[in-house]
């Protein structure tokens, strides 16, 4: 049961590692998407600013506050999309910064709290495992190894535990005397 036990263990540790290593991987791929996304926006939003340039002096406000103007609920929603472009450009060029210039850590960090689930899902999709050898995929992986095996024998602690006081006399029992050596015959020397 011991042998099994830790064959276990051993075959988690490395199912966490070689699982762990992938998440660098998937935060890149994910970032690689990200930037597509990030680029089509801009270009969308390039067309708008070619308008506003050639009627509105440049101003990109004004042209929206002349489709919120306009009488036409199609010229008004256009206006509301224009407005959530912007916004939706200015906080994904915020997300890039980090997403492709800071340490896993901070790009991990950011993600908990602004991913995108449309982009993870498509990332997801596509997103093929390997084995990556950089430093963060090694540390993952290190972690992911150790989460892995640590949660296994934590969870067998008890069982563990039960088993070495199953084995074991109760207190205020007596214990069980020890068998006397068996006699060994003697002989007498000859001559």
């Amino acid at each position: 049961m011991k042998l099994l036990f830790g064959l276990f263990d051993r075959l988690l540790f490395a199912a966490g590692f070689a699982l762990a290593m992938q998440l660098p991987q998937f935060v890149d791929h994910y970032t690689q998407r990200y930037g597509g996304y990030h680029q089509a926006l801009v270009d969308s939003l390039a067309e708008y600013q070619r308008n506003a340039d050639a009627h509105y002096g440049g101003d990109l406000d004004r042209l929206i506050a002349d489709l919120h103007a306009s009488a036409g609920p199609g010229l008004r929603e256009i206006g509301d999309k224009l407005q959530r472009d912007r916004a939706r450009e200015l906080q994904m060029r915020e997300g890039l910064a980090i997403l492709g210039h800071e340490i896993l850590a901070k790009r991990l960090w950011y993600l908990a709290g602004h991913l995108d689930v449309g982009i993870a899902a498509a990332t997801w999709a596509a997103f093929t495992p390997g084995l990556p050898l950089s430093t963060d995929a090694l540390l993952c992986g290190l972690a992911g190894a150790v989460l892995f095996s640590g949660f296994f024998n934590l969870l067998g602690w008890p069982l563990r535990v039960w088993r070495r006081r199953a084995s074991t006399p109760a207190i205020g029992a007596p214990a069980p005397r020890p068998a006397p050596p068996p006699a060994v015959e003697r002989k007498a020397p000859t001559l």
